[in-house]
């Protein structure tokens, strides 16, 4: 009998490494074939996003329809989001010499009073000069003679991401039955768990990227505005730039704020005006990051703060800037998965909400 009991846990040993081994082999490829897997990601998360859309027009159309339909109108939608985010970045671009001009001639008083101080002498050109290396404009261009390559690249990952988004549209609004067809069952008794795992994943995910996007527009319609009435320069820019940066939990709407904050404090006639406009910024960062989404989004996703900055971290040094945006509804897919792993229990109550500590 002991000897059964010695073989079973040596068993259960060998099983766990294999298993440690088998994750970090998954990451590994996760990492090294990142243009495979980033626009798979991003395709089956706008797949679940949009499948209202998808039953919208299955009132009325056949699914193959209803996915061509949907697809065509998204893209239409990405593409107009897009044309007007490189318009508004390539004005800011062409004018990056008035802009450098402008900051020269705000920061020059305060120039001559510091090399005043030090005992020395700071012509404007000078000055000029030293700001351009702070803020590296020439890199720009520098970018210019690779644009073409660029421009390339994002346009295979953006096709790569509507093929993949067209066949998960269709195979997602059928998900029971495709999910039963590859576990080999007929799904007479009921909701497999396979079944209702993914149901759960996606209706989750959806709230949340529903909600995100809300909020997102909402940040950036305000910031936006905010930018505007001050009389800030690329207002459109910054909105737009806020919308799309709120999608990274935490620091991307704190980012979102210090252009319009640095550029509206230099041309700020008073202390009290710049105040003013930190105060306008800082709390629609506030209201909508601490009460607006957590509101909205409620225990959707039930992973604790924690969990969710150490996803941002890790996701960001697996895809970068994708990595940042997808984290959330990635780490949520992943504890899903080790919630119907028999030894992951663990860290599936490590990543839970529930075990948030209150300070209070």
């Amino acid at each position: 009998m002991e000897n059964q009991h010695d073989i079973a846990r040596s068993l259960r040993v060998i099983k766990n490494i294999l298993v440690v081994f088998l994750a970090f082999l998954i990451l590994y490829l996760l990492k090294i074939l990142s243009d495979l897997f980033v626009p798979l990601a991003f395709a089956l998360f706008f797949a679940i996003l949009l499948q209202p859309l998808v039953g919208l027009f299955r009132k009325k159309f056949s699914l193959n329809l209803s996915v061509v339909l949907t697809t065509v109108l998204s893209v239409i939608a990405f593409l107009g989001l897009g044309f007007v985010f490189y318009n508004a970045v390539s004005g800011f671009i062409a004018n990056r010499d008035a802009v450098l001009a402008d900051v020269t001639r705000e920061l020059k008083p305060m120039a001559d009073e510091l090399a005043s101080f030090l005992g020395t002498e700071l012509n404007e050109k000078e000055l000029k000069d030293y700001i351009s290396r702070i803020i590296p404009t020439d890199k720009v261009l520098s970018l210019s003679s690779s644009f073409l390559n660029t421009l390339s690249g994002f346009a295979t990952e953006l096709l790569m991401t509507i093929l993949y988004f067209a066949g998960l549209l269709g195979a997602i609004a059928q998900y029971d039955k495709v999910i039963n067809y590859i576990m080999g069952t007929s799904g007479e008794n009921g909701e497999t768990a396979a079944a209702e795992s993914f149901r759960r994943v996606k209706e989750s995910i959806s709230v949340y990227i529903k909600v995100k996007t809300i909020v997102s527009l909402m940040t950036g319609t305000g910031i936006g505005l905010i930018s505007w009435l001050f009389g800030i320069q690329y207002a459109l820019l910054w909105g737009i730039l806020a919308f799309l940066l709120n999608y990274i939990p935490y620091v991307g709407s704190l980012i979102a704020i210090v252009p319009p904050l640095i550029i509206g404090g230099l041309q700020a006639t008073s202390i009290s005006q710049f105040v003013f406009l930190f105060i306008a910024l800082e709390g629609i960062q506030l209201v909508m990051g601490s009460i607006v989404e957590p509101k909205m989004t409620g225990d959707s996703l039930s992973i604790n703060t924690v969990t969710v900055l150490f996803s941002l971290v890790f996701w960001a040094f697996m895809w970068g800037t994708a990595g940042m945006l997808l984290s959330v509804p990635l780490t949520f897919l992943i504890k899903v998965i080790l919630e119907h792993v028999a030894d992951a229990g663990f860290f599936v109550r490590l990543m839970n909400k529930k075990n948030e500590i209150n300070l209070e």
